[in-house]
C-alpha cells in the first residue's frame, strides 16, 4: 500500500522525535535520564523553605545529577590515587619482621641456650609478618599526592557552584558550570584549598594522636584530645560556608574565614544537623564496608562525597542568603530582577554585600 507525501513526512518527523529523545536521555557520565512528573507550578522552592523533610525531597529530585557531581569531585581530585598506590605498596619491596619486642632477647637466649622452654617462648614471641619497605617509586608516587594541593580548592569551588545552582532552583549545566567557576575562581580557590587540605590534616593528626595517649591515663592528654576534637568540629563547620563564600562574593581568603568562623555559629542548629548527617553517612558507609567490603569500597566513587557536599550545601546557603544576601538586597528596588538573573550578574558583582562584624 501506498503512502502519500505527507503521510511520509508525519512519519520521519516521529521517527526523528523519538531518535532526538534518546539522545536527550543519554547522559555521557554513563547515565539515563528519564522525564519525571515535575515540579508543581505553584509548589514553593526548596530554598525558601529549607526543613528536613524537603532536604530528602532535595535529594530525589537531583539524585542522578549527584552521581555526576560525585564523578566531576572524586576524578577532579585525582591525586589522590597516588595515595592510594603508595599505601597498597605495589612498588615496595616484600620482606618481613617480628611482631612482638620479645623477639630479639628471647632470639639472643635460645642461640646461648636452646632448651624447651625457650623454644615454647620462641614458638609464641617469635611470630613473624610481612612488611612493605618504600622504593623510589613509591616515593614518588607520595609526592605525586601533594599535587592535590593544587587540585582540591578549584573542585571543591566547581561542585559547591553546582550544588548551590541546584538549591536555588536554576539550571545547571554539569561541564560548563563547573569549569566556568574553576576559572573565575582560580587563583583564590587553589590558595583556599591548599590552606583547607593542611589545616584537615594537622586537625585531623592531632585528634588521633591525643586519642591514642587517653590510654595512658593523663588528664593533659585527655584535656587536649577534647579541645582538638572541638577545633576540629568547628573547622568543619567553617567549610561549610569557606567555598560558598568564595563564588558568591567578591573577599578576600583572611574575611572568608572570618566570615565563615561566624556563620558556624550564627548557623549552629544547620551546622550541628549537618555534622550529624555527615556522622551517619560515613558511619553507614564503614558498615557496609565491614559487612560486604567491594560495597563499601565502590560507594565513595558512586555518591559518598557529592552526598556529603549536598549536606553541606543545604546548611549553608540558607544561613548565607539570610545574613549576607537577603539584606543587601532587600532595599533594592529591582530586588526580584537582581535575585532572579543569571549567576553572570549576581557572582561578578563588583561591590559585594559588606563583610559580617
Amino acid at each position: 500500500m501506498k503512502k502519500r507525501l505527507d503521510e511520509i513526512d508525519s512519519d520521519l518527523d516521529e521517527e526523528g522525535n523519538k531518535k532526538k529523545k534518546k539522545r536527550k536521555r543519554f547522559d555521557w557520565f554513563g547515565l539515563y535520564r528519564f522525564e519525571g512528573k515535575g515540579v508543581e507550578k505553584d509548589e514553593k522552592p526548596l530554598i525558601d523553605s529549607p526543613t528536613l523533610i524537603n532536604f530528602f525531597k532535595f535529594l530525589r529530585r537531583n539524585f542522578s545529577r549527584l552521581i555526576n557531581v560525585n564523578l566531576l569531585f572524586v576524578f577532579g581530585n585525582f591525586p589522590i590515587f597516588f595515595y592510594f598506590i603508595y599505601r597498597a605498596g605495589y612498588f615496595g619491596i616484600e620482606s618481613t619482621a617480628p611482631y612482638y619486642q620479645m623477639f630479639a632477647p628471647l632470639y639472643g637466649a635460645s642461640l646461648f641456650d636452646t632448651n624447651p622452654v625457650t623454644a615454647s617462648l620462641y614458638g609464641i614471641y617469635g611470630i613473624q609478618v610481612s612488611i612493605t619497605s618504600n622504593t623510589a617509586v613509591t616515593y614518588a608516587f607520595l609526592f605525586l599526592t601533594a599535587l592535590l594541593l593544587l587540585t582540591f580548592g578549584p573542585v571543591n569551588a566547581g561542585v559547591t557552584y553546582i550544588l548551590r545552582n541546584m538549591l536555588r532552583g536554576e539550571p545547571v549545566f554539569l561541564w560548563s558550570d563547573f569549569w566556568h567557576t574553576i576559572r573565575r575562581n582560580l587563583r583564590q580557590s587553589i590558595i583556599m584549598g591548599a590552606i583547607d587540605v593542611i589545616m584537615l590534616l594537622l586537625l585531623y593528626n592531632d585528634v588521633t594522636f591525643f586519642l591514642s595517649e587517653t590510654n595512658s591515663g593523663s588528664i593533659m592528654m585527655l584535656t587536649m584530645f577534647f579541645i582538638s576534637l572541638l577545633m576540629f568540629v568547628v573547622y568543619i563547620m567553617m567549610r561549610f560556608y569557606m567555598y560558598h563564600i568564595m563564588i558568591t562574593f567578591d573577599l578576600s581568603i583572611f574575611k572568608i574565614f572570618k566570615n565563615s568562623l561566624i556563620f558556624s555559629i550564627l548557623g549552629i542548629k544547620r551546622n550541628i544537623m549537618a555534622v550529624i548527617g555527615f556522622i551517619t553517612v560515613l558511619a553507614i558507609n564503614y558498615l557496609l564496608f565491614a559487612v560486604f567490603i567491594p560495597l563499601g569500597v565502590i560507594l565513595p566513587f558512586v555518591i559518598v562525597p557529592a552526598l556529603l557536599k549536598a549536606i553541606e550545601t543545604y546548611a549553608a546557603f540558607p544561613v548565607i542568603k539570610k545574613y549576607m544576601i537577603d539584606p543587601y538586597y532587600r532595599d533594592s528596588d529591582n530586588f526580584e530582577e537582581v535575585y532572579g538573573e543569571e549567576d553572570e550578574e549576581f557572582d561578578e558583582e563588583e561591590s559585594a554585600p559588606p563583610e559580617l562584624s
